[in-house]
């Protein structure tokens, strides 16, 4: 099977959002980025980010995916192998999912942008007051 890159997604979403102008935020992304793992990016002058290696606090992106949002099936997936001792059914579900959750996992950096921009953890729909500029993101709707 092959599996999408999270860094293509990110750029195909990021080239759509700029195009459209427009980004809806979701409990789901405000999720993620509540559990984001922080760190030190010690490149040229240095400046904090998201920890490109374990961004949620584990290696596994799609099982810390799944786990943090509570995903449906996932629970169900983990107990059928705690009762097997075995990991194949939480490795079928999240074969299954791959996609869905690598797209929401690159959503989480246009998410942030607003976050970041608007000063505001808020779910709605937002967009860009300036074309290509995301320091601009404004409320059109946020709850």
């Amino acid at each position: 099977m092959t599996y999408l890159e999270a860094g293509d997604v990110y750029r195909s979403i990021e080239s759509a959002t700029w195009k459209t102008g427009t980004f809806t935020v979701t409990d789901q992304h405000l999720a993620l980025l509540r559990k984001a793992n922080v760190r030190w990016e010690d490149v040229e002058f240095g400046a904090p980010a998201i920890d490109g290696k374990r961004p949620y606090g584990n290696g596994s992106v799609t099982r810390d995916i799944a786990e943090i949002l509570n995903e449906p099936g996932w629970q169900a997936a983990v107990a059928e192998d705690d009762r097997h001792d075995d990991d194949r059914a939480v490795e079928s579900w999240l074969e299954e999912n791959n996609d869905r959750l690598v797209r929401l996992h690159a959503e989480t950096g246009i998410a942030l942008q607003i976050a970041l921009a608007t000063g505001a953890f808020a779910t709605g729909n937002y967009r860009l007051a300036k074309s290509y500029d995301g320091t601009t993101w404004e409320a059109v709707t946020a709850t």
